[in-house]
C-alpha cells in the first residue's frame, strides 16, 4: 500500500484569501448594533488626524479580541491580512505599539465613556437574550460574580491581593442568560463583591420591568443590601451558603430534623431538600432557606452525608424546582469563564489600571458581538453552544475576496464543518 503523500510544492498567491472571512458576520453584527457611531460620539482621545483614528483603534482591538486573539500583539495579525480589514471595514489598523500608547491614555473618564459604550450594546440585544431565556426556562436568569485576574510580574498599577495570595485584579460582572452586560474591574485588595450593587442597579435598569427574574449568586453575595436590591426589584433569588459561619446556626436547626421532614428530590433518593427559616444576625428578617441532604454521588454511596445550605426568596414552588433554577448557576459561571479562556482576557497586558480597564471593557464589547451573532445569524440549534464554536465555526473561517464585473464576492470553502451556519448568516445578512 502507498502511504506516502504525493510530494507538494509551496508557493504564494496574490489572491485575496484569509483565513478569518467570518469576520464579515462581525462587522454586519457591529453595525447592526450602531457601533460605530457609538464609539465614535464616546471616545475622543487622539488630538491629531494622522494614523488610526479613535474609532478604528478600538475596533481593531475589539475586532482581534472577538477572534479569540487576546495580545495587543494579535493586531498585528489584523494589520497584515488586508482581505479580513476590508471585510471589516478598517482602512487603518494600528500596530500593536501605537494600540498599546493608545490605551495608555484612557483616565477615569474616557474608561466609563468606553463603558457607557458597552452597556449600550449590550442593551441592542437583551431582548433577544430575554426572549430566549422565558421561551426556553420559563425566566430570566441574572448572574453576579467576580474573579481573580493574576498579573505577571512587579509593574502593575492597582494590583494587589486576591482572595487565595496571590496578585492581580478584580474583575467583577454581570450576566443576563449568557450575555455580559455590565462589568468593573477593580484594583486588588478589594472585597470579592465590591460594588455590587452598582452591576445590580446597571442589570436592573436594562432589564426593566414586567419580566421574571430569578438572580443567583455566590457565598460572597450573602449580603442584605444584595437581599434587600432584590426585594426591592420584585427579583426572586437563591444564594449559595458555603462560609462555615453562616452555616453553624443552619446546621444547629437541622439536628431537630426527622425523617418526615425531608423531601426526595430525585427518583433514586440519593438528594432530599427542607426548608429551613432563620434571621442571621444583623438582618430585620426571617430569611427561608434549602438545606439539601446528598447521601449518594455517582453512584457511589457517601459515609457521612453531605449537607448544602441555599438561602431562597420563595417557598411556594417545589424544592426540585428551586435547585433546579439555583444550579443553573452553572452554566452562567461557565459563560463568564468563556471570554475569560477563549478571549485570552486571564491576562491583562497594560501596566497602567485604567489601561486594563479599557482593554476589558472591549472584551466585553467583543463578547456581545458573539452573542448577538448566535442569536441573530445562527439557527435556533446554535445557541446550546459556547463562544469557542462561534470563533471557530463562523469567524475563523478561511474564504476568497473576488472582484468580478465590479462585484465582490466572498467565497468559503465547501469543506467548512458548519457549512449551514454560514449560508444562514449569509441569508439573515442579505435579508437586512
Amino acid at each position: 500500500m502507498n502511504i506516502i503523500p504525493n510530494k507538494i510544492e509551496i508557493e504564494f498567491t496574490d489572491e485575496r484569501i484569509t483565513p478569518s472571512a467570518g469576520a464579515i458576520f462581525l462587522s454586519a453584527m457591529a453595525k447592526k448594533l450602531r457601533l460605530h457611531g457609538e464609539l465614535e460620539a464616546s471616545v475622543k482621545l487622539k488630538q491629531r488626524a494622522s494614523g488610526a483614528s479613535d474609532m478604528e483603534m478600538l475596533l481593531s482591538l475589539i475586532y482581534s479580541l472577538a477572534q479569540g486573539d487576546g495580545a495587543i500583539l494579535d493586531v498585528d495579525r489584523l494589520g497584515q491580512d488586508d482581505t479580513r480589514q476590508k471585510l471589516l471595514g478598517l482602512q487603518r489598523v494600528p500596530n500593536h505599539r501605537r494600540l498599546g500608547e493608545y490605551l495608555g491614555r484612557f483616565d477615569d473618564s474616557a474608561c466609563e465613556s468606553l463603558l457607557r459604550v458597552a452597556r449600550l450594546q449590550a442593551a441592542h440585544v437583551i431582548d433577544s437574550v430575554i426572549e430566549h431565556e422565558i421561551q426556553t426556562k420559563g425566566y430570566v436568569p441574572v448572574f453576579v460574580d467576580g474573579t481573580g485576574i493574576e498579573v505577571d510580574g512587579r509593574y502593575f498599577e492597582g494590583a494587589g491581593k486576591l482572595y487565595d495570595g496571590s496578585i492581580g485584579y478584580w474583575l467583577h460582572a454581570a450576566f443576563v442568560g449568557g450575555l455580559w452586560i455590565a462589568q468593573r474591574l477593580q484594583r486588588g485588595g478589594v472585597h470579592p463583591a465590591h460594588e455590587a450593587k452598582e452591576l445590580l442597579k446597571d442589570t436592573a435598569a436594562m432589564l426593566g420591568q414586567g419580566h421574571p427574574i430569578w438572580a443567583r449568586f455566590d457565598n460572597a453575595y450573602y449580603r442584605k443590601d444584595v437581599i434587600h436590591f432584590c426585594k426591592d426589584h420584585g427579583w426572586d433569588y437563591s444564594v449559595s451558603v458555603t462560609s462555615e459561619t453562616y452555616k453553624r446556626p443552619l446546621r444547629e436547626m437541622m439536628e431537630g430534623f426527622s425523617d418526615a421532614d425531608w423531601e426526595a428530590i430525585n427518583e433514586d433518593g440519593s438528594e432530599h431538600a427542607a426548608f429551613l427559616y432563620h434571621r442571621p444576625g444583623g438582618w430585620k428578617h426571617e430569611q427561608t432557606y434549602v438545606v439539601v441532604r446528598t447521601m449518594q454521588e455517582d453512584k457511589q454511596k457517601l459515609l457521612f452525608p453531605r449537607y448544602t445550605f441555599i438561602l431562597v426568596s420563595r417557598n411556594d414552588i417545589a424544592l426540585g424546582e428551586i435547585l433546579k433554577r439555583h444550579r443553573g448557576k452553572q452554566g452562567q459561571e461557565n459563560a463568564f469563564k468563556w471570554p475569560l479562556i477563549h478571549l485570552d482576557l486571564h491576562h491583562p497586558p497594560c501596566g497602567l489600571f485604567n489601561a486594563n480597564r479599557a482593554f476589558y471593557a472591549a472584551g466585553q464589547i467583543a463578547q456581545i458581538l458573539l452573542v448577538a451573532m448566535q442569536l441573530r445569524l445562527l439557527p435556533a440549534e446554535a445557541r446550546v453552544h459556547g463562544i469557542r464554536t462561534i470563533i471557530r465555526d463562523l469567524v475563523r473561517v478561511a474564504g476568497k475576496l473576488v472582484c468580478h464585473a465590479r462585484q465582490w464576492k466572498l467565497l468559503f470553502a465547501k469543506s467548512a464543518l458548519r457549512l449551514h451556519w454560514i449560508s444562514y448568516a449569509a441569508d439573515c445578512i442579505a435579508s437586512g
